[in-house]
């Protein structure tokens, strides 16, 4: 196995030199890590991650937290952040909280017995009380969807609020009166701004707010459980009901809905998700989509363009909110504290929502 003086003596450069190629710590002319890199790649050597990160206090890692693993939407946030952190030479390490605050806390704690150089943490569910700490001790962090603190924490968020009011602006001028909303968990800060924005919406529209017409987080699912994390458990993992959860949220949700306010002429859900289950409940109920009930979602995940009738939705660019926090992450590891990023929603008008023709 070769060595780094045996790069040094190749290259025909120090085993100082060699180091600073492969620390990045110092200065080397580019002249010399050329022969540096040359020489390692023909004797196949490989550095050493743990001398390294003793001498330099640095991993080359970083740690990403999800709440579930199996959204597309945060999915696409961890491949824009993965693939801008390998850009500049950091590996990641994936966590999935699978909807458990627990586990995110616990998650935290390891990425922190384990020296990763910075934690980018996507929609928290832990409490303040317990979120902070466990940020605090790491040396850079960033978080996706909950702002905190600046000096804790950069922050990535795209305008949840802003884009429930287009979507709701945009029911009322296709004509739509009685409009419900599908909510989503309340603990979850992108919920919360949804819930705002969808209530902001209505007041600036002009439209009756009912109460009875936001349909709560879980309601009509099972009352004996009170989160997705709780439901998700009570479910066989792998099975079709596991896998299509946020579907069975929508669809039971709506058909208590519709059936006890038929009414309802417009709605717009948490998520695509909550949207699909929904227009399965249309179909159940023979209430016709956009004809009876218009429908609006939101994230825009792959394939609903494809449904009959396609989804109108908002589109949420989560790769380029990944990039971003990782963008932010390493600046902070830097010792820089950059601004903060928010990103608008675009509403995406289909089919389940469209503009009437003439």
């Amino acid at each position: 196995m070769a060595t780094m003086s045996d790069v040094a003596r190749a290259a025909g450069v120090s085993k100082q030199t060699v180091s600073r190629v492969f620390s990045g710590r110092g200065y080397v002319s580019a002249e010399a890590r050329a022969r540096v890199e040359q020489a390692a790649r023909a004797l196949g050597y490989v550095p050493n991650r743990v001398a390294s990160s003793l001498a330099t206090g640095r991993t080359k890692t970083i740690g990403i937290v999800v709440p579930d693993i199996t959204s597309v939407y945060f999915a696409e946030m961890v491949m824009g952040a993965e693939q801008s952190a390998r850009k500049a030479g950091y590996t990641t390490i994936l966590c999935d909280a699978a909807e458990v605050s627990a586990e995110e806390k616990d998650l935290l704690h390891f990425l922190y017995e384990a020296r990763v150089d910075g934690v980018i943490v996507v929609s928290p569910r832990l409490d303040e009380d317990e979120l902070l700490p466990a940020l605090a001790q790491h040396r850079a962090a960033v978080t996706i969807n909950r702002p905190l603190p600046p000096q804790l924490a950069g922050d990535v968020r795209s305008d949840h609020a802003g884009g429930m009011v287009a979507a709701v602006q945009h029911l009322a001028r296709i004509g739509r009166r009685t409009v419900a909303y599908m909510a989503g968990p309340a603990r979850a800060f992108a919920a919360r701004e949804r819930l705002r924005g969808f209530v902001q919406g209505m007041k600036d529209a002009g439209l009756t707010l009912r109460p009875d017409l936001i349909v709560p987080y879980l309601a009509y699912v099972d009352d004996s459980v009170r989160d997705q994390g709780e439901l998700l458990r009570s479910l066989q993992a792998g099975s079709p009901y596991w896998r299509d959860v946020h579907h069975t949220i929508g669809h039971l949700g709506a058909l208590g809905l519709l059936a006890a306010h038929p009414e309802v002429d417009g709605l717009v859900c948490y998520d695509d998700g909550y949207a699909i289950g929904a227009l399965r409940a249309c179909r159940e109920l023979g209430r016709r989509v956009p004809d009876d009930v218009a429908i609006v979602g939101c994230n825009d995940i792959p394939l609903i363009e494809h449904l009959s009738p396609s989804l109108t939705t908002q589109r949420v660019p989560c790769y380029q909110m990944g990039t971003k926090a990782a963008e932010i992450l390493l600046e902070r590891i830097a010792g820089r504290c950059p601004e903060p990023a928010v990103f608008a929603h675009e509403l995406v008008i289909r089919e389940s929502a469209p503009v009437p023709a003439g």
